[in-house]
């Protein structure tokens, strides 16, 4: 019987969820009842919620399987093309759908000239069909824009070649940045104002265990092979030696890689990023690293400010790498790294290659691929649903802050500072709406055909803008297509940035679903986004967005013994055979637990609002799902666990603990409800059970 049941849920759900997509072009073009429309959402919302649970699961011994214990059969990640699914995927899928529709299209009336140019950038890319000796040969004309590979040049001579003016000539040209990187942006300590940051390179594989921990060596392994395959494929080279060569690449990069930092130390960007002189850094480094002469060619001119030498260990191991490394090896490497960021790998179809395109057009262009979507796809339901959240949580988090009682552990005068940070704070819809994006464009004219050539004026375009910044005010950070996927607190702002794709509706919200829906999900992220103020790193930032400590010391010790708990809570917990790492930084699990907690309360002073008024007891009518027999705040804690519904492919689970600062979903809700008190009263969980301990981690 329970099967069939199953089966039944599932077709329900697959019909409802059809029309559901359906809706908004029926909407659009006709006069359908609004209230017939309400209902039918409501009733595949609830097939959708129904279709994910197994509620043959104990909600008390483990909810994340209650919420979510049907998720990976209907929606699993079962090839290396598809290594995850969960709610950001969705959403970046259907972003997605809504680009491809818009890069394929014809220009209209709503595009912009730089609508055009991004369109064109797309199209010269899916026109990449395959690597034939014209594409090899434009990547060897921008090698021999700075000298000779010794892989593809028999006569190379050691004696003509000088890594770090090469390096720095490349950053000059294309602001790509090898071995050593030379970057302006915001001063961390006064935001006012740009200064150059001299550090470490980017790191495709991103963190120290990933390049030195024996468990991820088979990532490592796929890195080295791709390496493998792009010098074969795009610069000719004979196989075996092509093996040979990125295994060399490889062991040069693991040994850069021992410089980087161990993120589970919880070190803060006060400890990472040291203010400094070029003459400072020139006497610390200057015996093997020429950092002034590296500055000079990377910026064109010389810096008599300061400057933040960033991660100083990075620093120190690179002259020992350098001094151990062969010249041959280092070259290879430095133009490997340079033709990487022109290679486009062909997909076999057309949609591949419309897919890996997209990704490639975000890269350089997510503002206005953002922009682009906002301007078609914006609605006023959307604004007005932010809009309520974000009031509401900022009200009842102040009322916390308030509070003696809540946080008696911080001290008066630490609160009110708090509060001044909290009425700073702002929360803005990444959408780009009032930013001029044609200055980015300025002098850029991208073509139909040749990716490669719409790559290199791009980035001579970037970096010129780079540079100049040292001499112009500062700007909104831009984080690239990182903020065109999640919620994110940008602390040196004081500004909560809410990705366009989150706006999509009938994901996370629509104007029918219940408030407890719209808490449980949209609120507990952005709840999220605003703890992250005031986690072990966010704290360290004043309501202006530059570092400064304004928590007196008792508080500190007692948000740092806080903090343990987490951290000893989150240590025992098992992913797939892997235990958590033990890490002293708990920023994402402090945000987590906060997040939930404030979510819910601002639900309950909005529900309690709303039982004031005639209209608003009408609205708590409707707080319900049909077909659902749970309360509201049992729906508020069903929707928050399926956020985090995800399924992940065996290969990526070492993956996931050693690259994520974010526990993997699963452990996201278990440890957040585990923690609080008022879950375990909805579910009526036991003390002792696994999702109500006796001993529970709590700071805000």
């Amino acid at each position: 019987m329970g099967k069939l049941r199953l089966r039944i849920n599932d077709n329900l759900w697959l019909m409802l969820y059809g029309l559901l997509l359906l809706l908004p072009h029926l909407i659009g073009s006709s006069k359908l009842d609004i209230g017939y429309v309400d209902d039918v959402m409501q009733q595949a919302k609830a097939a959708e919620i129904a279709s994910f649970m197994n509620e043959s699961v104990d909600p008390c011994e483990n909810f994340y399987e209650f919420a979510c214990g049907n998720w990976a059969r209907i929606n699993p990640a079962t090839t290396l093309n598809k290594i995850s699914t969960g709610l950001f995927e969705r959403l970046t899928d259907g972003l997605n759908r809504k680009v491809r529709r818009i890069l394929n299209s014809e220009s209209d009336e709503d595009d912009t000239e730089e609508d055009v140019q991004v369109r064109n950038f797309y199209r010269s890319c899916v026109a990449v069909r395959d690597v034939d000796s014209h594409y090899q040969q434009k990547l060897k004309d921008l090698i021999a824009e700075f000298g000779k590979m010794p892989a593809l040049t028999p006569d190379w001579q050691e004696t003509e070649f000088d890594w770090l003016e090469t390096v720095g000539r490349i950053a000059y040209r294309y602001a790509i940045p090898i071995i050593l990187s030379v970057e302006v942006t915001k001063d961390f300590a006064n935001n006012e104002i740009n200064v150059a940051y001299i550090g470490q390179q980017d790191f495709p594989l991103e963190t120290r265990s990933m390049y030195l921990d024996n468990n991820t060596a088979i990532y490592r392994h796929n890195y080295q092979h791709n390496m493998a395959k792009k010098l074969q494929n795009f610069l000719g080279l004979p196989r075996q030696k092509s093996v040979q060569l990125a295994s060399e690449l490889m062991d040069f990069e693991v040994e850069l890689a021992r410089g980087l930092i161990n993120m589970s130390e919880g070190l803060h960007l006060t400890d990472i990023a040291q203010l400094s002189t070029i003459a400072e850094m020139q006497q610390s480094y200057g015996a093997v690293l020429d950092v002034e002469r590296l500055v000079n060619i990377s910026l064109g001119e010389q810096i008599k400010g300061n400057v933040y030498d960033f991660n100083p260990q990075y620093q120190q191991n690179l002259m020992n790498v350098i001094s151990s490394t062969p010249k041959r090896a280092i070259a290879n490497y430095i133009f490997f790294r340079l033709i990487n960021e022109f290679i486009m790998e062909p997909g076999k179809t057309l949609a591949k290659r419309q897919e890996k395109c997209i990704t490639r057009t975000k890269q350089h262009f997510s503002k206005n691929l953002d922009n682009m979507i906002f301007r078609r796809y914006n609605n006023n339901d959307t604004a007005a649903d932010i809009d309520l959240i974000w009031h509401q949580l900022k009200s009842t988090f102040e009322q916390t802050l308030q509070s003696d009682e809540s946080l008696d552990w911080i001290s008066r005068q630490t609160r009110e500072t708090a509060i001044e940070k909290l009425a700073a704070m702002k929360l803005e819809v990444n959408s780009y709406a009032n930013e001029n994006l044609t200055e980015d464009f300025a002098g850029l004219r991208l073509q139909r055909e040749d990716y490669v050539e719409n790559v290199r004026q791009t980035l001579i375009l970037a970096s010129m803008q780079s540079r100049e910044q040292l001499h112009k005010p500062v700007k909104p950070l831009d984080a690239g297509d990182v903020l065109s996927y999640t919620p994110a607190n940008i602390l040196v702002e004081n500004v909560i940035k809410v990705p366009v794709s989150l706006l999509q509706p009938y994901y996370l919200w629509a104007a029918s679903y219940p408030n407890a829906i719209k808490f449980g999900t949209l609120g507990a992220l952005i709840g999220h986004e605003l703890i992250h103020g005031f986690d072990d790193a966010g704290r360290k930032f004043d309501a202006r967005g530059n570092i400064n400590d304004w928590w007196d010391e008792q508080s500190a010790d007692n948000f740092e013994t806080r903090q343990r708990c987490f951290s000893e809570q989150y240590r025992t917990y098992v992913y797939h055979g892997i235990r958590l790492p033990k890490a002293k930084s708990q920023s994402e699990n402090i945000a987590d637990n906060g997040g939930l907690r404030l979510a819910y309360a601002a639900y309950r002073n909005l529900q309690s609002a709303l039982d004031a008024t005639v209209g608003g007891r009408r609205q708590l009518l409707k707080e319900k799902l049909p077909t659902l027999n749970y309360t509201n705040m049992q729906l508020f804690f069903i929707s928050f666990a399926q956020v985090w519904c995800n399924d992940a492919h065996t290969s990526t689970h070492n993956l996931q603990i050693s690259v994520d600062q974010h526990v993997p979903g699963e452990l996201r809700v278990i440890g957040t409800l585990s923690n609080f008190e008022e879950f375990a009263k909805e579910f009526q969980c036991a003390a002792g059970t696994r999702m109500n301990p006796l001993k529970k981690c709590k700071i805000y």
